[in-house]
Parts: structure tokens; C-alpha cells; sequence
């Protein structure tokens, strides 16, 4: 009794931030819900169109503001911090996935987690206090609001950096409807002059410090984008099957934070480590649904998995056979047109000849567009 007669006399601040350690988060801060977000910047953003195809972004604009636009019983919100990998982007069979995607699907895990501190602070405090998690869902800006917290900064890759921590971090964050002391700390801008994401995007995807153009981010190219990916930019793909990593991993923040230990959530599944691009490329829907369950990879859909698989072989001139077998059985226009695509970057006498066949015989006017460029045709 006098254990617990003691903890209850600490700050309720510093007891949440206890428990939130236990639950697995690596850092938390807490900062007043009347706290505006960036959103000059969000709207400039939008208006230039450079959220692509991402509608969804332009909806609920008159919640975006902050937490209490969002939720009018907010009081304080709680930006918490966990760390999901320390490994490498690209996997044993030559399967590169962004180190976020290579374990459990955070929104799932993290939501549970944020709940679990929601119910903590319920015990806490004896009162019926209402609470929301949200996880990368909500209509919140949720790396701006960690940012006025300090803790962290926004880089100039527009990621959230942590200075202990690097920007290798989800943000979840607890909406809560009571007063909680704001901690806001002193969180300057570390990028200084460093130039080294904004030099390292093959695309040219960060067109100004802090501002990506979505249109030309391979991430957005490969998990959001749904329809063909433009034919200039194919290329400058590379062998990135599902998002890329490349500005976080040139990072001097991540330098040596890349060997902090890995939440167990977040580690690679074993069944990534032994799957190859033609293995998505010829998947079943059945074998989609197997190895993707409660994965943040089915983000990306079934299509544009293999659609992204084909670009990534023909980038790397590997598979031809398979390719060539794949278009025979595919029924996506949009696959067959990335298969076309990717048999035409082989300097190869088999593979030209099945294009200038094909193209004597399809009629379909997607792939016909297709055909054209690849062999010069348009």
C-alpha cells in the first residue's frame, strides 16, 4: 500500500508518461489541443495540387486546423513516438519494402496501444474523460502538431526527426477531453545546411525544404498512386517495389540510431524475406490475401503490387520469361500495360519480337498506347 500510495503522488503527466514507456512507446509529449498545425502550408500544399491523386486530402478541411477542430472536447493531446525498424530496405530475394511495411500493420498495433493508454488515464483519474486515438487516420496533422510539441522537427524530406530517435517513427496521438500540463519543449530545426535527402531523391520528389511533390515521390508512385505510373519516371524507380526510404536513410539523424533495438511488432516477416519481385508479379489473389494480412503493404492493392513488380524487373532486366508468361495470363490492363513496358527495357530479340507481334494484334487502346512508346511508334 505504501508502494502505490507513493506513485499516486506523482504528477499525472509524469504517470502517464510511465505507462506509455511500459506499453512500448518510445517517447510521448504532451501539448494543448488549441494548437494550430502548419495548415497555410497544408493549403498551399493542396491548392498546388501536389497531393496528386489523393483526393481524400482535400476533405474535411475545416477540421485540419488542430485537435480541437477536430474534436471540440479536446482539451490536450498526447503526440506519441515509436520506433519500428533498424534493418534494411532491401530484403534477402531482392524485395525492397519500405522498413514501415516489412512487419505488422501499424495502424492496428498502434491503435491498440494508443487505446491502452486511453483506459490508463481512465484509472487514473476516476473520471469519465473522453479520449480518441488516432493513428495516421484522422483528418489530424499529425507530424505539425508533433512538431509544435518539440518533439521533434519537421526535416527538409518533411518527416518528423527526433533527435534521439530519427525519423524512423509512427506518430500516434490520444486526444483527450481534460487538462493535462502542456510540456511543449524546445525543439529547434538540426538540418541546418545539410542537403543530403533533397540530393539523394532520385525523382526530385522534395522540390523545396519540407515540400514534397507527391506526384514524383516514389512512395506515393507505388503504395497510393492507382493508375499507370508515368512513363518517365519508371526508370528512376529503380528496383523500389513498395515505397522507399532512401531520404530517411541518407539522414545524419538516422546514422547511428539505425542500431537501436526494433519493436518485436515491427520486424520483417519471414515470409517477406523468401518472396522475389516475379513471385508478385504471378501472385494469386489467394496468395495476396495470405501474405499480406494485416499488412500495411495491401495499401497498395493487389494491382498495383504487381504493377509495381513489373516496373521493378524491367528496371532490372531480369525475368524475362516470366514476364513474357505473365502477360499471357494476366487479366489487369493496367499490369499487362507495366509488363509491356518492362520487356521492352530488354535489348533482347525474343522480347521485341513478341512486342511487334502483339502489337499487329492488340486491339485494346491502353495497351496500344503502350506498345506505341516502347517501340517508338508514338
Amino acid at each position: 500500500m505504501i508502494g502505490i500510495s507513493k506513485v499516486k503522488t506523482k504528477p499525472l503527466n509524469e504517470r502517464i508518461s510511465v505507462h506509455a514507456k511500459s506499453l512500448g512507446f518510445d517517447d510521448i509529449a504532451f501539448v494543448s489541443a488549441e494548437r494550430l498545425a502548419r495548415v497555410d502550408d497544408f493549403d498551399r500544399w493542396i491548392s498546388e495540387g501536389r497531393h496528386g491523386s489523393m483526393s481524400y486530402m482535400e476533405n474535411y478541411r475545416e477540421v485540419r486546423d488542430g485537435p480541437k477542430a477536430l474534436e471540440s472536447w479536446a482539451v490536450s493531446a498526447i503526440v506519441c513516438l515509436t520506433r519500428y525498424t533498424a534493418g534494411s530496405d532491401l530484403l534477402e530475394n531482392n524485395l525492397r519494402i519500405a522498413r514501415y511495411a516489412q512487419g505488422g500493420d501499424y495502424h492496428e498495433i498502434l491503435r491498440k496501444r494508443t487505446q491502452s493508454l486511453a483506459h490508463f488515464i481512465h484509472s487514473e483519474t476516476g473520471s469519465d474523460v473522453i479520449t480518441r486515438a488516432t493513428v495516421d487516420t484522422a483528418p489530424l496533422l499529425e507530424r505539425p502538431l508533433a512538431e509544435i510539441s518539440g518533439i521533434g522537427w519537421i526535416g527538409k524530406n518533411a518527416m518528423l526527426i527526433s533527435q534521439s530517435l530519427g525519423s524512423f517513427t509512427f506518430i500516434s496521438t490520444l486526444l483527450v477531453g481534460m487538462d493535462l500540463v502542456e510540456q511543449v519543449r524546445e525543439q529547434a530545426d538540426r538540418c541546418g545546411s545539410c542537403s543530403a535527402c533533397i540530393d539523394a531523391c532520385p525523382t526530385g520528389a522534395i522540390i523545396s525544404p519540407q515540400v514534397i511533390d507527391a506526384r514524383r515521390c516514389i512512395a506515393y508512385l507505388t503504395i497510393e498512386n492507382r493508375g499507370p505510373i508515368s512513363r518517365d519516371l519508371r526508370p528512376l524507380i529503380q528496383d523500389f517495389w513498395f515505397g522507399c526510404d532512401l531520404c530517411q536513410t541518407v539522414c545524419p539523424w538516422n546514422g547511428e540510431k539505425s542500431d537501436m533495438d526494433t519493436d518485436e511488432h515491427f520486424v520483417v516477416r519471414d515470409v517477406y524475406k523468401t518472396l522475389a519481385p516475379a513471385d508478385i508479379l504471378t501472385m494469386s489473389r489467394e496468395k495476396y490475401v495470405e501474405w499480406f494480412r494485416k499488412s500495411a503493404i495491401k495499401r497498395a492493392k493487389y494491382e498495383g503490387l504487381k504493377r509495381n513488380a513489373a516496373v521493378v524487373l524491367g528496371n532490372l532486366r531480369t525475368g524475362l520469361q516470366i514476364l513474357l508468361s505473365a502477360f499471357e495470363l494476366e487479366e489487369s490492363n493496367l499490369v499487362k500495360g507495366h509488363i509491356i513496358w518492362a520487356i521492352g527495357q530488354f535489348e533482347d530479340e525474343h522480347a521485341q519480337s513478341f512486342l511487334k507481334n502483339l502489337s499487329e494484334i492488340e486491339d485494346d487502346p491502353y495497351l496500344r498506347d503502350e506498345l506505341e512508346y516502347i517501340l517508338g511508334y508514338g
